[in-house]
């Protein structure tokens, strides 16, 4: 969820958001935390020579990964078994006074692929993209 905190833009996961948060809507019933993170960021090159020189913070998160145990074979655990830590270019949106954010709709610009076994595989990433550009509407949206 994009916020700002002490007038700075941050993101805020979506583990930290709580039901009643999920559930908020305005005045006109409509909800108040809805956009999401589509990891679909330009930055402006003096903008990425500012990040480079910051320290961004690690994330941790206890995940299943499969491994190769003593005798050669490769082993899927049913429990998370490893610790993984990584830094999220979103962080350093807090380096900035502001950014600018583009509402999309999600279903048009959002195919993310994480895995081969799961929805979003490598395959269904492109049969959307192909779909997206097959619709003649949308093909002169933007051309």
């Amino acid at each position: 969820m994009f916020c700002k905190k002490d007038n700075i833009p941050i993101i805020i996961d979506y583990d930290k958001i709580t039901p009643e948060m999920t559930n908020a809507k305005d005045e006109n019933g409509k909800f108040l935390y809805r956009d999401c993170n589509i990891l679909a960021h330009l930055f402006s090159l003096d903008s990425l020579f500012k990040i480079a020189c910051e320290t961004l913070p690690y994330h941790r998160a206890y995940k299943k990964n499969t491994f190769i145990n003593y005798e050669g074979m490769k082993e899927v655990p049913s429990k998370p078994n490893s610790f993984k830590f990584e830094t999220f270019i979103f962080d350093a949106f807090s380096f900035f006074n502001d950014i600018l954010i583009f509402r999309v709709n999600k279903s048009d610009e959002f195919a993310p692929i994480k895995d081969f076994t799961s929805k979003n595989n490598p395959e269904n990433a492109l049969d959307l993209y192909n779909n997206f550009w097959s619709k003649p509407d949308l093909y002169n949206k933007y051309f």
